[in-house]
């Protein structure tokens, strides 16, 4: 299993970084994890032909799934198009009526998605084939109902998309080979409402999943990453990376292309 980081970004990234995309690949099959803005580019940079299976959203914040809608002109410019093949888009609970209601804001009839992809909502409860992968799935903390992702293949990757610090998903990503975490905080949150991560959570995160290696990701722009990895080592002690768009790495180990 291959890991592709398209963005490594949250809301407004740093200055040439795109908000959350990752590529999952194994035996020539390939899963998109989120869309958020600059993936659309970012995917194509790497796979031209589009030739990808699945596209998986983890929630419907904008910075997550809103490139989905360029994506699908890259699969016909007509507005009633008739696509050869169908890439799945898999969407969270209540995301078909979330993703018409955004069509509608821009002006795009509301079965321009779904008269292209292979438009569905997965049930978080169950397991989600993805060729030769499985995806599982447990509520993370967030603003808004969201979801981390297992994804089991010939090894094991887990990505929190957006989470405060959360039981669940640590369960969820129990022995993973990389857990692919947010860090986006300097300081946490104190409020009644929380959805993200400092450093030093996500690493206690990654403690508590036993997990062999942690990928950190989703930055603000001006975020000091060697701090962010300072600080996180502090706590976890095992192989940490920080996230950068482009970086390709083997889920198992975690070797860089």
């Amino acid at each position: 299993m291959r890991l592709t980081v398209l963005g490594s970004g949250a809301a407004c990234p740093p200055a040439g970084s795109n908000t959350s995309g990752y590529l999952v690949e194994q035996d020539n099959h390939r899963v998109v994890l989120d869309c958020g803005h600059g993936i659309a580019s970012a995917l194509l940079r790497v796979r031209p032909h589009f030739d990808i299976d699945h596209i998986v959203i983890t929630h419907m914040h904008a910075d997550h799934f809103i490139d989905v809608i360029p994506l699908r002109f890259r699969v016909t410019r007509d507005m009633d198009g008739v696509p050869e093949r169908r890439v799945t888009l898999h969407l969270p609970p209540d995301g078909i009526a979330a993703l018409r209601d955004v069509l509608r804001a821009v002006s795009f009839p509301e079965d321009f998605c779904s008269n292209t992809f292979n438009v569905t909502e997965y049930d978080p409860g169950q397991p989600l084939a993805l060729g030769p992968m499985t995806a599982t799935f447990a509520q993370a903390e967030h603003y808004i109902p969201a979801w981390s992702i297992r994804i089991d293949g010939d090894s094991a990757l887990t990505y929190t998309g957006d989470t405060a610090p959360c039981p669940d998903v640590a369960e969820l990503a129990l022995g993973s080979d990389l857990f692919v975490c947010e860090g986006t905080l300097m300081e946490p949150e104190t409020g009644p409402v929380k959805g993200h991560l400092t450093p030093e959570q996500a690493a206690m995160m990654a403690c508590a999943a036993e997990a062999e290696s942690l990928l950190l990701t989703h930055f603000w722009y001006g975020t000091d990453l060697s701090d962010v990895q300072r600080r996180a080592a502090a706590h976890f002690d095992g192989p940490i990376r920080i996230a950068s768009d482009g970086l390709s790495c083997d889920v198992n180990g975690a070797t860089p292309r």
